[in-house]
């Protein structure tokens, strides 16, 4: 775990080398659960994305409720990459109690960070997201942020109708 989250916070290795960082982190999970959480709090954005990541998997693998809050906390990271990171995972794990948080990202400066957080919601599919999404599209300058939410919003709308079939 050391030297991988080292790797992480270097600027001497190459990306291809993170990336295998990354996915080793990932693999190892919940065995490595006392580092990752520890490390969630490293100054490197690199480290505190990967830790994110890691955290995902630890969170996809079972009910660990401190891995699900430490990502719902990413959110309001510094840094847009791991805030990014965090509604990715929030989204893929259809963490319906980060909804709220995940919302309140719609009205972020960074506008990477409002279409993660557009795409976590539609990836949630809750019908609670439609209202702050069509809120959020009114108000979004951003071209391409406004195509993610626009696709957010038909999706859920498809899903419900769906449901309701």
């Amino acid at each position: 775990m050391p030297a991988l989250l080292k790797i992480l916070a270097s600027t001497e290795y190459p990306e291809s080398a993170k990336g295998h960082a990354v996915w080793a982190l990932g693999f190892i999970g919940a065995e490595a659960r006392e580092h990752l959480y520890r490390e969630i709090n490293s100054d490197s954005a690199e480290v505190r994305a990967a830790v994110v990541g890691a955290i995902a998997k630890i969170a996809e693998e079972g009910t660990e409720e401190g891995a699900f809050h430490i990502l719902v906390n990413a959110l309001t990271d510094s840094s847009p990459m791991v805030r990014c990171e965090a509604a990715s995972a929030l989204g893929s794990l259809a963490y319906q109690p980060a909804i709220p948080n995940l919302v309140e990202l719609l009205h972020h400066p960074d506008w990477e960070t409002r279409k993660a957080a557009a795409l976590a919601l539609m990836k949630i599919g809750d019908r609670t997201s439609l209202e702050p999404l069509q809120a959020a599209l009114t108000q979004e300058e951003e071209a391409g942020v406004q195509a993610v939410i626009e696709l957010a919003i038909s999706q859920i709308e498809r899903q419900l109708e769906e449901d309701a079939w």
